[in-house]
């Protein structure tokens, strides 16, 4: 009895710390602020505390898909490459 009662208890810690650890994903579109119209190849990424998180380029239509962040408080931060052709 006591032997199920640990593998129980046993089982349920771990599966409370997978519930725990758990990451979210960020999604948006960049666009521009006048036209409204959507910027592709812009560099995004997010800051939190000193520390950047993600970094990806949007696609033809502006948007981008940021995964996995853990949980917390960021910015989100941009930059438009401009190459001469």
């Amino acid at each position: 009895m006591l032997r199920k009662l640990l593998i129980i208890t046993a089982i349920l810690l771990a599966t409370n710390s997978l519930v725990l650890a758990q990451s979210g994903t960020l999604k948006g579109k960049i666009t521009d602020k006048d036209s409204k119209e959507a910027i592709p190849s812009q560099v995004s990424w997010l800051e939190s505390g000193g520390k950047q998180y993600g970094g990806v380029n949007t696609d033809i239509d502006g948007n981008y898909t940021i995964k996995p962040i853990p949980p917390g408080k960021y910015d989100v931060k941009a930059v438009m490459s401009v190459t001469n052709l």
